[in-house]
């Protein structure tokens, strides 16, 4: 008790250097766990979503184009095939679903997406804001209803049971608007992703207004393929890339998903880095603090030897400040995390997915060693003074 009452009086003397360290360690924590939190969660996201199609399938091009695309909505629309195509690829037997995608139409600058209820489902798309009526979280009521994404709603006020018409192409004038309109299902709830400004609306509804709008060619962009068993995968990618007539691309999500998760591994890393040194800076300045006050705590320690003061009990007192230090910002580092949560669920919702971070808290571990490698300094030339003397 008497060592506590003599820490804290030493300390009330260097409060101002101290907070300072301590609040600079407390955001390095804070970033460590934030930037551990976010990439687990974008990629938990981004692997749940990829496991729900085995295969994108479109006209040729890049493959991570149609998967970034089919799945995020990063990017521009994959050129378009026919209807016949993707007929083709569900009548195969191998098949047990296959889901249209068409980006050809808009409304207000906004892209319409045509589909069906499987793509909100394989997107793990639903309604926070919905007509209610059985299955209208993520089914389609009718031919001529939509789900307009959260941007979408947020920007324009849409409420569900409100009308919106779309238009062909995305620069579109009076000739090119649709004349049947949509009646809006519901509101989808936010992604952080491309898709929160996409309107959903029905596959055959959408073909039906083009074909009242006089449009002869029934095209889509893409398809979404879901097999009856996965051991026929490459066999059926390779079937689809090598016909004859009209070749087409099928992309496989997880494989390249995985190609770019290497590149986004090795950026996670960098930030990781950055963050650790931050840290160790913040360690630093505190060592320094202590340093630049040793003078001072020389005073201190002749006192409390004239008093009696054994060498361990000068060295624990030198000790528990900087170890107090660096318990303090772990706390607060962790509670600016927690703030820090809030606001990103609002700019990326995929980061609820999950909790406090745990496969990335190595980092967050050697930096507390590096502090109590540091902190041991101190402590230890009072020691050696103190046997010295």
């Amino acid at each position: 008790m008497i060592l506590f009452k003599i820490l804290r009086k030493s300390h009330r003397q260097r409060t101002g250097r101290s907070l300072l360290s301590v609040t600079a360690l407390a955001l390095s924590v804070m970033l460590l766990l934030v930037i551990s939190h976010v990439h687990e969660a974008v990629r938990q996201y981004a692997r749940q979503v990829a496991s729900q199609a085995d295969l994108i399938v479109g006209a040729p091009t890049q493959p991570v184009h149609l998967v970034l695309y089919g799945l995020f909505g990063i990017g521009a629309p994959p050129p378009a095939i026919k209807w016949s195509q993707f007929q083709d690829i569900a009548d195969n037997p191998s098949v047990a679903w296959a889901a249209p995608v068409s980006a050809g139409e808009s409304h207000r600058g906004h892209t319409v997406i045509g589909s069906t209820a499987r793509y909100l489902t394989t997107l793990q798309l639903s309604a926070v804001n919905f007509i209610t009526v059985s299955g209208s979280q993520k089914i389609f009521r009718n031919n001529y209803t939509a789900f307009v994404g959260s941007s979408v709603a947020e920007a324009y006020q849409y409420q569900p049971g409100e009308t919106i018409t779309i238009a062909r192409g995305f620069a579109p004038g009076l000739k090119d608007e649709y004349q049947k309109p949509f009646l809006i299902q519901g509101v989808l709830k936010p992604t952080g992703t491309n898709l929160d400004d996409h309107i959903l609306v029905p596959m055959e509804g959408l073909r039906r207004v083009r074909a009242d709008h006089g449009i002869k060619s029934d095209k889509i962009n893409f398809v979404l393929v879901k097999l009856k068993d996965r051991s026929g995968l490459f066999k059926l990618q390779q079937q689809l890339e090598t016909r004859q007539d009209a070749p087409l691309r099928a992309a496989i999500p997880a494989i390249e998903l995985d190609k770019l998760g290497q590149y986004e591994r090795i950026l996670n890393n960098v930030f990781m880095v950055m963050s650790f040194i931050i840290g160790v800076l913040a360690l630093l300045m505190m060592f320094f603090n202590l340093s630049a006050g040793f003078a001072q705590r020389k005073q201190e320690i002749e006192l409390l030897r004239l008093v009696g003061a054994k060498p361990w009990q000068l060295a624990s007192i030198a000790l528990a400040e900087p170890l107090l230090h660096i318990f303090t910002a772990l706390v607060l580092g962790v509670i600016f995390y927690r703030i820090a949560n809030l606001f990103l669920e609002i700019w990326i919702p995929v980061v609820s997915i999950i909790g406090l971070p745990t496969s990335e808290l190595m980092w967050l571990l050697s930096l507390c060693l590096s502090g109590l490698l540091i902190a041991c300094i101190p402590a230890w030339r009072v020691y050696g003074i103190c046997r010295r003397t």
